[in-house]
Formats: structure tokens, C-alpha cells, sequence
């Protein structure tokens, strides 16, 4: 099942999120099959990490890797059952200090590995590229010739990235010799989530707009407005990294807005949550840890951007 071209739900998950202060923070585990029971069109599962230069190059938690395994008395893993409903799931891979997506000595090797290893044996729809985690910023052309080889292995599969204080990647080509010399970044991925999370539905826009704005020797290399996702963050209002919930409202709609007199930029893909995970009334409610998981009003994150992109009223919260 492919992508539709705009109102695209998706959402990272995460096993568990800590709540509250560091000498009294409690810890929740939210089920990935949750997420079956509102309108969602992708799950990135965070995180794996690189952990060395060569095989086995990524450590995907425990807690993840039972989620994309079998586990006693079932027929199907929990990422099949995502993917029996319609839902794409990907990998989401960080770097760390010393390792990560800058730093990939055999790009071939690399993916050739992720292909077989990753992709092919848990039978996920891709990878995603979270690269703020690394130390190594500098290295640009190093970044983009591991991204051409990745995409020329990764066919059929999905290709995405965290949009984030990356710019300089995407004015970097593939170098000669190297599977996709000289194409960009924005024509290699097939879409990506601005990870800002912050301001008003103008300030996201204009976020958005630089990756679709990205010109190299007078031709755009950027990407289409069908392959970006606006971001947004779920917790308690007023506080910082978090989007204020009216935003979230105003921006989902936004999203699938037509051109008008009032509106030059398309429709784009839609919205990305992060994440479904801390979408709970223990994690969102201005005094965390108040009302504890599961709650009737848990993931009004999640509802509020289905409200806005289906064009209903803005829920109650």
C-alpha cells in the first residue's frame, strides 16, 4: 500500500517514557498496538544507535526487538499487525558520540548490511535517519555518499529523515563513485519531518519551506511539498520543545489547505507526532503524573491532528 500524496499521519513510538523529575520520575510503557486505534499512516520505532564502524554496525534494544519478533502465542509480531492495517514502519536510527551517520568507512558494506540484516529479516518498510545525535558535523560528504549507497540497496523500501539543523547536507551531492553521484539529498529521501516543533503555523511553514527551497547552482534540489511533514511534540503547554495544542490544531489544517489568496504553498505530506508514546494525560497534563496511564483523554495530540486534517472541530482539552 503506498502513501496518499497529503493528510499523512505519522508518529514516532517509543517503549518507554519517563515522567516527572529525576528523584521521583516514573516510567511508562505505552503498546505499539495502541496506535491501532486511531488514523495512522506510518510508526518510526526509536531508536536503534550506532555502536561501531562495522558489523554489526547498529544495537536495537530489547524492547524493540520484540516488537519485530515473534513472541510466545503470536501468530503475527506486532509490526506485522501494524502493517496487516496499512501502517508503513520503519527504523529509526540515531548516531552517538564517535559513531553515527557522518562516519560510515564502507557505505557499501553498510548497506548491503542494513538491506539484509535489518530490513529484509524483521521485514520492516525502511529506515529513518536521525543524525543529531553524532558528534561528527562536519563531514558532509562523508554523510551523503553512506545516503547514495543506502538508497541504490534500500530498493522498494522507504528512505526518510529527521529534518534538523542540517542544511549543509542537503547542497552536499553524492561524490563520483559512489552509487547516486551527484544527486542530493532531498531527491534521495522519500520524505522527512521538520523536528523544530516550536512557534505558530507561519514560523513551521517557513521551516518547511527551506527544504523545499533549496537551490544549487541555480537548479532546486530540494524537496517536493508531498515529501515533508511538519512536526510537532506532545506535553504540557507552556513548556519548552513541547507545541502548544491550539498550534497543533491550526497547523494539521493548514497542512491540506489548498492555494488560495491567503495560502501560496500546496498541500503538504501532513504531520508528524513525536511521540505516540508521550501522547498520555500522565505525560501532557501541566502537573505530570496526576492522571496516570491509560486515561479516557490520553493521545488528544494525536486526535487534535486528526481533527485538523479531516477538517472537524478542534476537540475539547
Amino acid at each position: 500500500m503506498t502513501l496518499p500524496s497529503q493528510g499523512v499521519i505519522a508518529t514516532y513510538w517509543i517503549p518507554d517514557v519517563g515522567i516527572g523529575p529525576q528523584d521521583k520520575m516514573q516510567h511508562v510503557h505505552v503498546p505499539l498496538l495502541d496506535v491501532l486505534k486511531f488514523p495512522t499512516n506510518v510508526v518510526f520505532l526509536g531508536f536503534a544507535r550506532f555502536t561501531s564502524q562495522s558489523t554489526p554496525y547498529l544495537t536495537i534494544p530489547d524492547e524493540l526487538m520484540k516488537e519485530m519478533t515473534l513472541q510466545p502465542g503470536q501468530a503475527r509480531t506486532n509490526v506485522q499487525e501494524l502493517q496487516a492495517a496499512g501502517i508503513k514502519v520503519l527504523l529509526s536510527v540515531q548516531g552517538l558520540r564517535g559513531y553515527g551517520w557522518d562516519n560510515i568507512s564502507d557505505p557499501a558494506g553498510f548497506a548491503k548490511w542494513v538491506q539484509e540484516v535489518v530490513i529484509e529479516q524483521y521485514g520492516l518498510d525502511g529506515i529513518d535517519i536521525d543524525n543529531e545525535w553524532s558528534d561528527v558535523t562536519d563531514k558532509y560528504q562523508d554523510f551523503m555518499n553512506a545516503i547514495g549507497a543506502l538508497r541504490a540497496s534500500l530498493t522498494g523500501s522507504l528512505l526518510t529523515k529527521a529534518l534538523w539543523t542540517d542544511m549543509q547536507y542537503f547542497k552536499t551531492p553524492v561524490a563520483e563513485g559512489f552509487p547516486n553521484a551527484g544527486r542530493y539529498l532531498g531527491q534521495l529521501l522519500d520524505f522527512g519531518g521538520e523536528m523544530t516543533y516550536t512557534g505558530d503555523v507561519r514560523s513551521m511553514a517557513n521551516r518547511i519551506a527551506w527544504y523545499h527551497n533549496v537551490v544549487v547552482n541555480g537548479k532546486n534540489v530540494g524537496m517536493g511539498w508531498n515529501q515533508l511533514l511538519i512536526g510537532v511534540q506532545a506535553g504540557p503547554d507552556g513548556k519548552s520543545n513541547f507545541t502548544n495544542i491550539d498550534v497543533v490544531y491550526d497547523v494539521a489544517k493548514w497542512s491540506v489547505e489548498p492555494v488560495s489568496d491567503r495560502k501560496s504553498t500546496p498541500p503538504i505530506l501532513g504531520i508528524m507526532l513525536y511521540t505516540f508514546s508521550q501522547d498520555i494525560q500522565q505525560f501532557t497534563y501541566k502537573e505530570q503524573n496526576k492522571k496516570m496511564f491509560p486515561d479516557a483523554d490520553d493521545h488528544q495530540w494525536h486526535r487534535t491532528i486528526v481533527a485538523g486534517i479531516t477538517g472537524k472541530p478542534k476537540p475539547d482539552h
